[in-house]
């Protein structure tokens, strides 16, 4: 069992994909995971240039616990002029967002290629083929 609970556990990477920040976060998004992903996320945003993109292609669970963190971020990217974007691209993530309405609150893109292409461009979600949330 130890070795499920591994497993699980949120994991946070920073890349560059074309010039673009892109924080990848892997596993299980809940509330055992928030106090260790939000000081990454938090200060990965301090750090970031005027766009990012959040990458939730490898969340296998997201929980209310997790909604509220991205919720925060975005609110922190936003007072730090940083445009905010996320990847999902399965129903284990885009349902909570349906479920909760955020759905309509986020730019949400279907993969990481479309979400750079909309930060760098400055594109808006209906111009950069979001995702169908």
């Amino acid at each position: 069992m130890a070795d499920d609970d591994n497993a699980a556990a949120a994991a946070v990477r920073a890349v560059t994909v074309d010039g673009v920040p892109v924080l990848r976060i892997a596993g299980e998004i809940d509330v055992n995971a928030v106090d260790a992903v939000r000081p990454e996320l938090l200060a990965w945003l301090d750090r970031a240039p005027e766009q990012v993109v959040v990458d939730l292609t490898g969340v296998t669970f997201i929980g209310s616990s997790g909604l509220a963190l991205l919720v925060e971020a975005a609110g922190h990217a936003d007072r730090g002029g940083v445009r905010f974007v996320l990847v999902a691209d399965h129903r284990a993530v885009l349902r909570p967002f349906e479920a909760t309405n955020l759905g309509q609150v986020f730019d949400l893109y279907p993969d990481v290629d479309r979400a750079v292409a909309a930060t760098r461009f400055g594109a808006h979600p209906s111009e950069a083929d979001p995702q169908d949330a």
